[in-house]
């Protein structure tokens, strides 16, 4: 038999195709390993296996595309284990976990940037008037707080469509294409007084505008899958919302309305001249938290670096009112800041008072099993450092009689009418 080399016609023929049959080998394996049914397979075993098994894949896929993915810790730290699904010392149960874009191995795949951030978290059951329990000497070791949400002292939206949850963005949001941030939080009230469920969703995506409906509520839509998923998981058995068809932009800095015309979180607050004449506000849907933001006709804009760091010299009042695990932390953060070094009551001490460095609370009992709620009222030149006078009291602002009667005059109003909204008892007020 005759040698088959390159110099013969014959030889190039076979070493020719054997050739592409060797192509067509490392194409196929490369499709297989790199963008066929191997990627796909990775890239759903990442989501199956985040945060417990609670990811939403379709949600997920339609923010972060087809994969590679990358996993990782999340807001809370690294608790994506059986362990903190349990529950340590302080009975509650929680995953957090992280997925992004895996750049890196994502040759012909979109490269901008884009993540999304989850953490579910079991709420114990609550008396309706117990504050003493968010005090911190009452907290066990491994409480930890919740991740805040993006307001920037603005409001944040309500999603509405039956689920208790708000839709907020990053600071230094100006409706503008770029990098935007978004987060999601949707709490659940468990069936049979078994407490609820608090989910937080943060997306972060480049080259992309939040003007768009479409891409809030594709955002939105993870949450409250989410939220879906684990109830049936975690036998919480919760009431569900219908699926979402819009969800609302957060009012922007720009985007105040006259005092008279308002119809939200901001309606029957009173006047008080000039000084306060203006309003933020978004429409009240039942959410766990609810913002409304008070000033006059020449006061500007609400800080994007946040409300109590604004430099403005006219004042401005940002009143908010918690439920239910958002009461509870911002109990107990006022506690961790302020209640070691201060004589004075603060929220968790008392169900009303004096705000250290500048503003009023208030509570009220609610009975559907997340405890008080709790309300407050601060002017945007409150103090929340740590710099204290010669009698021992945190500074504050320079405020006149005639002022904090406005304070807790708009904190009645406003504390009446959003627990009137949620089913709960009238507030006591300081």
């Amino acid at each position: 038999m005759a040698r088959l080399t390159w110099e013969t016609k014959a030889g190039r023929i076979v070493l020719s195709s054997c050739g592409a049959l060797v192509a067509l080998a490392l194409i196929g394996g490369g499709y297989y390993w790199w963008g066929g049914p191997h990627e796909r397979r990775v890239a759903r075993q990442v989501l199956d296996e985040a945060c417990g098994g609670v990811l939403p894949s379709d949600e997920i896929r339609a923010v972060l595309g087809e994969g590679p993915f990358e996993k990782g810790p999340g807001r809370s730290g690294p608790s994506d284990t059986e362990q903190a699904e349990e529950g340590g010392k302080s009975g509650i149960r929680q995953v957090s976990c992280a997925v992004q874009r895996d750049e890196e191995h994502g040759a012909g795949h979109p490269t901008h940037d884009a993540s999304v951030a989850v953490t579910v978290r079991s709420v114990p059951e609550r008396k309706a008037a117990d504050t003493a329990a968010d005090r911190v000497s009452e907290r066990p070791r491994d409480y930890e707080l919740l991740p805040p949400l993006q307001t920037d002292g603005l409001p944040p939206a309500a999603l509405g469509s039956g689920w208790r949850g708000v839709f907020s963005t990053d600071e230094g949001f100006d409706h503008r294409s770029g990098d935007e941030s978004a987060t999601t939080s949707v709490l659940l009230d468990c069936a049979r007084d078994r407490g609820g469920l608090l989910v937080t969703v943060d997306v972060h995506e480049e080259d992309v505008t939040l003007d768009d409906p479409r891409r809030r509520t594709t955002y939105a839509r993870i949450a409250t899958a989410t939220a879906a998923k684990a109830s049936r998981k975690w036998g919480c058995d919760a009431a569900l919302g219908e699926p979402l068809r819009t969800v609302a932009l957060p009012v922007n800095a720009d985007e105040d309305v006259a005092l008279a015309d308002v119809s939200g979180t901001c309606r029957g607050l009173p006047a008080r001249g000039s000084r306060v004449s203006r309003a933020w506000e978004d429409a009240r849907s039942g959410g766990p938290v609810e913002v409304c933001v008070l000033g006059g006709d020449g006061t500007g804009m609400p800080a994007a670096a946040g409300f109590a760091d604004s430099t403005d010299e006219a004042r401005r009042y940002q009143l908010v009112a918690y439920y239910g695990p958002f009461a509870q932390d911002a109990r107990v953060g006022q506690q961790a800041r302020h209640g070691r070094y201060s004589e004075d009551p603060v929220p968790g001490d008392a169900p009303a008072g004096h705000l250290a460095g500048g503003g009023h609370w208030a509570s009220a009992a609610c009975e559907d099993g997340g405890g008080p709620a709790l309300f407050t009222v601060r002017p945007s030149d409150a103090s929340d450092g740590n710099e204290y006078g010669k009698d021992g009291k945190l500074l504050g602002p320079k405020t006149s009689a005639a002022d904090l009667a406005y304070e807790r005059a708009a904190l009645k109003e406003f504390a009446r009418r959003s627990a009137s909204a949620h089913g709960c008892a009238a507030p006591k007020l300081p």
